[in-house]
């Protein structure tokens, strides 16, 4: 079988060339492909390119198509993904679950329609709107509405820091998202990888000493951890939601007794959570692609 692995950059990450290693050890013809040489064109048909080359894989794995990239070439690099699809390839994941899971509201909104519990959240371009959300809540996190490895995340505990935050915001046309801070059970989140309908994995992430954050990328410490039956059940639905073949699906328990999810990630990492747990995911990824080729996309 012929996979192509979609990158943005000329030196594809940890995850990423575990999932290259996986696929070809299970004898696939595997290659990276960098997102900005492909080419589309579309007259009486649909066509792709590489170069000259024509680009005609069993199956495309995207695992980047760039974080500070215009809206223009991420709506570019969606259509590639669509044009692949309308072609009959398996693209995992589709670009739907991967505009999705990019805005963090959208997410917020779907989980919210699967009937999962998400913090009390605001998205505003309103100066009022936002320090009227901050005086409402004890303490709200301040979030890119399209952004990973928590980086650009801010804790507000006053409508002061708001004021000053949203201002920043506002001034160079981004909206204020934010969300009420979810008192967490021992201070910890919790990364649960699915693929294909399955938990294969979890962490508990604490966060550094005398810091909030609990991504791994900001310093957060994995520990693994087992999730209840109810606990599986909403990050699966989770995933399913944002229509994702898999996904890094971020949730928490909080001290009220409620099971909260955040977000999902449609391009996961996983180099914390493999070391945490022993469990690789991309031998999961790999095989997920192998049947979903098999029987045409439906798993």
């Amino acid at each position: 079988m012929k996979i192509a692995i979609i990158v943005a950059s000329s030196r594809p990450g940890w995850s990423t060339r575990r999932l290259y290693r996986a696929l070809r050890g299970r004898g696939h013809r595997v290659a990276y492909v960098n997102v900005k040489e492909l080419t589309l064109l579309v007259d009486h048909g649909v066509e792709l390119r590489v170069g000259r080359a024509p680009f005609d894989p069993d199956a495309v794995l995207v695992r980047e198509l760039g974080m500070n990239v215009s809206l223009e070439q991420f709506l570019a690099r969606l259509s590639l993904l669509e044009a692949l699809e309308e072609l009959g390839v398996l693209v995992v994941n589709p670009w739907r679950g991967i505009l999705a899971a990019r805005n963090k509201m959208l997410s917020t909104l779907l989980f919210r329609r699967a009937g999962l519990r998400v913090p009390r959240s605001i998205l505003t371009e309103s100066m009022g709107g936002a320090i009227r959300f901050a005086g409402e809540e004890r303490r709200v996190v301040v979030k890119p509405l399209s952004g990973s490895l928590g980086l650009g995340s801010f804790l507000v505990t006053d409508p002061d820091q708001m004021y000053h935050i949203a201002s920043l915001l506002l001034e160079v046309g981004r909206p204020v998202y934010a969300q009420r801070f979810v008192e967490r059970v021992g201070g910890a989140d919790i990364r649960a990888f699915v693929v294909g309908g399955r938990v294969v994995a979890a962490v508990e992430r604490l966060p550094p000493p005398g810091g909030w954050k609990t991504n791994v990328a900001r310093g957060g410490r994995p520990r693994p951890t087992r999730l209840s039956d109810e606990e599986v059940e909403a990050v699966v639905r989770a995933a399913e939601a944002l229509n994702l073949y898999y996904a890094g699906v971020d949730a928490a328990r909080g001290v009220d007794g409620g099971f909260y999810i955040f977000e999902a990630n449609a391009m996961p990492n996983w180099r914390g959570l493999y070391h945490a747990t022993g469990v690789d995911p991309a031998e999961e990824i790999a095989g997920l692609v192998e049947r979903l080729v098999r029987r045409g996309g439906e798993e």
